[in-house]
């Protein structure tokens, strides 16, 4: 068993799939690919977020990287995924490999690569690196490797076990990632043609991540009187999912956001590259809303490409593409993942993509996802619109009509027929005719009504199973949609 591929970057479970040393082979395997892409040796920043085995694996992958002809590599401890995307854009680096793995729970570790011009690997060079990959696993064999038994292996253990490899005489150079951070927050800025003026309180939840200390410098850049929480980085992540999109993960923000008298708040995810928005009276705003409150924000100010189309993940909520419809903006659908729609934005067909997950990219920002820009963008519009969040969702709700938002799991794999029969069999239980649906495959099986309404069965990459997504009229009709889908997706695996 190796690290499995998933949606961006590797991701296994830590001590098994996952190990310093196997994430190392990985790294080798993605210098190796990028060198004979480039023709030359790559400069690296190498960074690591706060799960266990994390500073281990950073400097295994140093070594590792070295050796397969990397020309200069930093590691930088704390590194904000957009952070390191924004420096590769910027030309500090031609390869960004970092040890995390972003949202999923503490149990879980992987790495991320970011190549050029500041984005995940183009998909040709990422399967020519997991094909290397797989030669390499091959040739470890059964070689032991892994984290000890007995007691967790912490920082200090971490630590003794570099000293014992002599990984601190390792050629490298470590860097603080607080300036890094900053030039990003100041190139963030700069894009906007003028610091947005509205002092605001606020509530920031960095889920015990690395991202949360980031987000508060963005808050005081704009002048944003911020309450902190879960800004402290920690391996378990202070008993939290690391994952902005479950609603208990966002509970404790709602909650501060009413108690402090907060105009909003921010949840980010454990690296920083995803982000959700919480109104004043606590309610959240979905991602979807948010990001068409974006677009339609830049769309009145005439901010980047007006001309070039957006791009969403199959998953992601219907109301950019009646908000586009309006403008006679093209809308491109796009599998799950951001590796999807980072080639749209630097093929400048797109100048704008975004996700289900709080996974929002602007042209002006870069060309991966970047919670900062959002969040500056937001800034910019609560400034100049003189509106509070919650006001301007309203709006947008009435306006464009209001969906119940829906996203569950359910264990097990299934085919493509096997998802097919069981949405069309949980539909119909619902009360829909399946046989008036669009279907389309992007990225699993979708229904679409002409009602607005639709229902999304795909396989995770990461965890396994099942995700379902839809978006429904009534939050009863959603709820009863999901059980029907549990239902059939069993009835369709039994033999």
């Amino acid at each position: 068993m190796r690290m499995r591929r998933s949606a961006d970057g590797w991701r296994g479970l830590i001590g098994s799939t996952f190990t310093p040393e196997r994430a190392a082979r990985l790294a080798a395997t993605i210098v190796t690919a990028v060198r004979a892409h480039d023709g030359g040796g790559p400069r690296v920043v190498v960074g690591y977020d706060c799960r266990r085995l994390g500073r281990r694996a950073a400097r295994l992958i140093v070594r590792a990287a070295s050796d397969a002809g990397a020309r200069a590599v930093r590691i930088v401890e704390h590194l904000p995924t957009p952070t390191a995307s924004y420096l590769v854009g910027a030309g500090d680096a031609e390869l960004a490999l970092l040890v995390t793995a972003s949202h999923n729970p503490p149990e879980w570790n992987g790495v991320k690569a970011k190549g050029r011009p500041g984005c995940p690997l183009d998909a040709e060079l990422e399967r020519r690196a997991d094909a290397l990959f797989d030669d390499s696993e091959r040739a470890a064999g059964d070689a032991p490797f892994g984290e000890p038994s007995g007691e967790p292996f912490d920082q200090a253990d971490e630590a003794r076990a570099d000293d014992a490899d002599g990984l601190d005489d390792a050629i490298f150079e470590a860097c603080d990632a607080s300036p890094w951070i900053d030039r990003h927050i100041a190139h963030v800025l700069s894009r906007l043609p003028a610091t947005p003026d509205l002092p605001l309180r606020v509530v920031v939840d960095g889920l015990s991540g690395i991202a949360g200390s980031a987000m508060l410098h963005l808050c005081d850049a704009l002048r944003w009187s911020a309450t902190p929480l879960g800004c402290a980085p920690s391996a378990d992540f202070g008993g939290v999912a690391p994952d902005p999109s479950l609603p208990a993960s966002r509970r404790r923000a709602a909650e501060a956001v009413c108690a402090e008298h907060a105009d909003l708040g921010l949840v980010v995810d454990g690296d920083g590259d995803r982000v959700y928005a919480i109104d004043s009276d606590g309610r959240t705003v979905e991602p979807h809303e948010l990001f068409a409150l974006l677009l339609a924000h830049r769309h009145r100010r005439r901010y980047g490409h007006p001309e070039r189309g957006v791009a969403v993940t199959a998953a992601t909520g219907a109301l950019v593409q009646r908000l586009c419809a309006r403008w006679s903006r093209p809308v491109i659908e796009q599998p799950v993942g951001f590796k999807h729609l980072s080639p749209l934005l630097v093929e400048g067909r797109i100048d704008a993509g975004g996700g289900s997950v709080g996974d929002l990219a602007f042209a002006e920002f870069g060309v991966d996802r970047d919670p900062f820009g959002a969040v500056a963008l937001l800034a910019d519009l609560l400034a100049t619109s003189g509106q509070s969040l919650a006001a301007l969702v309203a709006d947008l709700r009435h306006r464009y009509g209001r969906f119940d938002w829906h996203e569950s799991h359910v264990n097990g794999d299934a085919t493509d027929t096997q998802l097919r029969d069981a949405g069309r069999r949980a539909l119909e239980r619902c009360g829909f005719d399946a046989r008036t649906a669009r279907i389309t495959t992007v990225d699993g099986i979708k229904f679409s009504f002409d009602s607005g309404e639709w229902l999304l069965l795909r396989p995770s990459t990461t965890e396994g199973g099942i995700r379902v997504y839809g978006e429904l009229l009534s939050t009863r009709a959603a709820a009863a949609l999901a059980a029907h889908v549990a239902r059939a997706l069993a009835a369709e695996r039994s033999p």
